[in-house]
């Protein structure tokens, strides 16, 4: 039976939950469903890149206070959403349109959504920390992408949530190399006849991009034909505080000109990032899954990740290159390691092996039960309440 699923993201920029939404949504369609990408778009120019799924696309303005930025994208996401011809399921990707959905369950508009749990954050804002509880506490069915969220999830809320993993596409990330290869150090600045060490996500604390720094410093010393580039970065929270103080060693260590912010790229450029790097860094001490160790590794490049969960989870000892988040000395021997030519030869070949263990049309097949759950819901019919929106106009 085909299903109508709404897949809703709080953004059009390439997040991990976004780009999972996309993919999720994509494979859906593949396997004969009718899924329809659904985000608020501040700027109008839609998502990061166009998917192969039908999309819509929620007016919405810039605002600068997360809290009110947070409350207003509820509000549009609900008032576009409130008289929308039904679908057999409404499936949410973040807090913020998970609570929208919310709403039109309060409002007896829908029976019930899905949500996934990438990850969760800590908020001193007592009103982000309820939005963010809500989102999930709210959902009729729950997913996550990792068997130790999903342990965080039973034993610190009480709520089951099977694990639906994340997938590659190995067509986009391929090791052969693409029409953007050839141009890119020019376009994005990056000095020619260098090694790069990639990060991706921009700079923020949850990245560990100081410990990075620190350990890209310590491995100039020992090899100066290195390059420091961090790919990314687009965020609806805040993360000024943390990068000036990235910024100020970048200052103290006189290593300014052997480092490059790109922020926010093309997507049709993140494969060409990935084949020119020598190894893709990725230390981050808080993450659902880590969706970009496996787009390096299916372009045959090295990358590095914590020997903690959720990596220890789906990856095996020698497919990736292991460090200690909190020790830039493991970071620094790992890259070190990585830049070998028995390594980069290893990877090359078992990279995109270990790759195509991760398919999208499994994660989407994972979702199917909880869908047809819902689905009958949904069919069976409720009567709206009629309640007024409690968003401002």
């Amino acid at each position: 039976m085909s299903l109508s699923i709404g897949i809703l993201t709080h953004s059009t920029l390439p997040r991990g939950g976004v780009v999972h939404g996309m993919a999720l949504a994509e494979a859906l369609c593949d396997a004969g469903h009718k899924a329809t990408l659904i985000a608020p778009d501040v700027t109008g120019a839609g998502f990061f890149r166009q998917p192969r799924c039908a999309t819509r696309y929620i007016a919405a303005r810039a605002e600068q206070n997360l809290p009110a930025l947070v409350e207003r994208r509820i509000c549009e996401i609900t008032d576009a959403l409130r008289d929308e011809a039904p679908f057999d399921v409404l499936h949410a990707q973040d807090p913020i349109s998970a609570n929208a959905l919310a709403e039109l369950v309060a409002q007896g508009r829908i029976p019930g959504f899905a949500r996934t749990v990438h990850h969760l954050d800590r908020f001193a804002h007592p009103g982000l920390a309820m939005r963010q509880e809500r989102g999930f506490m709210a959902a009729a069915e729950l997913f996550t992408v990792s068997t130790m969220w999903e342990g965080i999830l039973r034993g610190e809320h009480g709520r089951e949530a099977p694990v639906v993993g994340n997938g590659v596409d190995p067509e986009h990330f391929s090791p052969a190399p693409g029409p953007q290869d050839s141009s890119l150090r020019a376009r994005y600045h990056l000095p020619v006849g260098r090694r790069l060490i990639l990060a991706v996500g921009g700079v923020e604390r949850r990245k560990n991009t100081l410990h990075l720094l620190e350990a890209f410093l310590a491995l100039r010393s020992d090899q100066p034909d290195v390059h420091l580039v961090v790919v990314g970065g687009a965020s609806l929270l805040d993360h000024s505080a943390y990068r000036a103080l990235f910024d100020m060693r970048l200052c103290q260590s006189d290593a300014a000109e052997h480092v490059t912010l790109t922020g926010a790229v093309a997507d049709e450029d993140m494969p060409a990032f990935y084949r020119q790097a020598a190894v893709l860094a990725y230390p981050s001490v808080t993450e659902g899954f880590g969706l970009c160790p496996l787009e390096a590794l299916s372009c045959g490049t090295p990358a590095i990740v914590p020997k903690v969960a959720p990596f220890t989870e789906h990856l095996q000892a020698s497919d990736v290159l292991w460090c200690n988040p909190e020790h830039p000395d493991t970071l620094f021997l790992a890259l070190r390691d990585a830049l070998s030519a028995k390594n980069r030869e290893h990877f090359r070949l078992s990279g995109p092996a270990t790759a195509r263990r991760f398919d999208w049309h499994g994660v989407a097949s994972r979702h199917l039960p909880a869908y047809r759950r819902l689905a009958a819901l949904s069919r069976a019919g409720i009567p709206a309440s009629g309640a007024l929106s409690s968003c401002p106009k």
